[in-house]
């Protein structure tokens, strides 16, 4: 179902914000990673391809694949929700309409999955 028009423009403004905010939690979980000594540089490196891996899918499923168009934007909105990129003030720009489609949704932020040690392989 597509939304108003005016959240449509809305909507283009609030996806900017949450696209910069995914990329930066990206970013500073990449980083996390990187610094944490304790782990091998071949458990590091696979825990940040994990990283850009699955959150890559999850890039292309709410930017890409369902915010390009009038009748994706609430299933964006949606998942933009859900991964905890905008604020309930940010979204209160909104129409009463389009926040009712979006009240349901729980909020999941992502949190690193730290894996043990990859025991070394005899190559």
């Amino acid at each position: 179902m597509p939304i108003l028009e005016s959240d449509w423009k809305k909507f283009k403004g609030l996806r900017q914000i949450a696209l910069d905010r995914f990329c930066q939690n990206v970013l500073a979980d990449a980083k996390t990673i990187a610094q944490h000594d304790a782990l091998s540089a071949h458990t590091r490196y696979v825990m940040l391809y994990r990283l850009m891996r699955d959150r890559d899918k999850d890039l292309v499923q709410a930017f890409d694949d369902n915010s390009q168009s009038r009748s994706s934007a609430l299933m964006g909105l949606w998942l933009m929700v859900m991964h905890d990129l905008l604020t309930e003030e940010e979204l209160s720009v909104l129409s009463d309409g389009a926040l009712d489609s979006i009240k349901e949704v729980v909020r999941q932020p992502y949190e690193l999955e730290w894996m043990d040690e990859i025991p070394p392989h005899d190559w």
